[in-house]
């Protein structure tokens, strides 16, 4: 770097080359400041368009999509280099296709959904592609962890892309996510390890005992109208009678009037089960 001296000499001996490299340098100045100028209005310009009115999580999907793509990117560069053997010029033009080929697709995906409700054949295409890119980029890592990060990178950006079109396809269907049929919560229901409804402990186990008592009573009484031996009916209404002790006993039958009103509803539909035939 010139000193102070240094400069002053020259200015003193070359003043017309001092003054021209003053009015370029105002001149640069001058296109710098206009040039931030712009990218800062064409910035503000795309936020307010397209980042202010939408949600936080889609710009944050967006982001770390954009970052995953470039590890790929990156991945392809090398893999242009190393095994395909491009170099120069070409290399640069050549060796981020898949990923062009990749926002295509994405793009044509969000279209057809927009206009089909469906990312159709571009959908399955961004998958394809990302894992043809994955597999590539891979192929020249150095180690296994490299290999891992650089198959996961694409893999995230495809994910997080189909997170999003699947809220906004949610959200222009106006419907909701797919209910599974086959889910953690419906197995323990279906085995007995978990409720339905939002119940005490206390009160799973007094309908479950009002419900014995009914179903005791129904049988009797069929048992009764159908002109069963002795025998059976002693042993139906013994089981009648030890269900109705039960019941009194762990659940308050003889005072809790709700409860009681809750085992007569129960007694008087099973006992009208053929009601609704024609």
């Amino acid at each position: 770097m010139p000193t102070f001296e240094e400069i002053a000499a020259f200015v003193t001996e070359k003043p017309l080359a001092t003054a021209v490299i003053a009015l370029l340098s105002l001149a640069g100045l001058a296109l710098a400041f206009l040039v931030l100028r712009i990218v800062w209005r064409a910035t503000a310009w795309l936020f307010s368009r397209y980042v202010a009115n939408r949600p936080i999580e889609d710009v944050l999907t967006i982001v770390a999509a954009s970052i995953a793509t470039g590890v790929s990117a990156q991945g392809m560069w090398r893999f242009s280099g190393d095994v395909l053997g491009l170099d120069g010029p070409l290399r640069l033009l050549l060796f981020a296709f898949i990923e062009v080929a990749i926002i295509t697709s994405a793009v044509r995906a969000r279209r057809n959904m927009r206009e089909n409700f469906s990312a159709g054949i571009d959908g399955i295409a961004v998958w394809a592609l990302t894992c043809l890119t994955a597999v590539l980029s891979s192929m020249d890592a150095r180690s296994l962890p490299e290999a891992v990060f650089r198959l996961a990178a694409p893999l995230v950006a495809a994910w997080l892309w189909e997170r999003g079109m699947a809220i906004e396809r949610h959200r222009i269907r106006g419907t909701g996510r797919i209910n599974w049929r086959l889910t953690p919560e419906r197995l323990l229901v279906r085995v007995g390890l978990a409720e339905v409804s939002d119940r005490t402990a206390s009160e799973v186990d007094a309908h479950r005992r009002l419900t014995r008592v009914a179903l005791a009573a129904k049988r009797a009484k069929a048992l009764r109208e159908n002109g069963a031996s002795e025998r059976k009916m002693r042993a139906a209404l013994a089981k009648l009678d030890k269900a109705m002790d039960q019941a009194v006993e762990h659940t308050g039958l003889a005072v809790d009037q709700g409860r009681q009103e809750a085992l007569l509803a129960q007694i008087a539909a099973l006992y009208n089960t053929t009601a609704p035939l024609p």
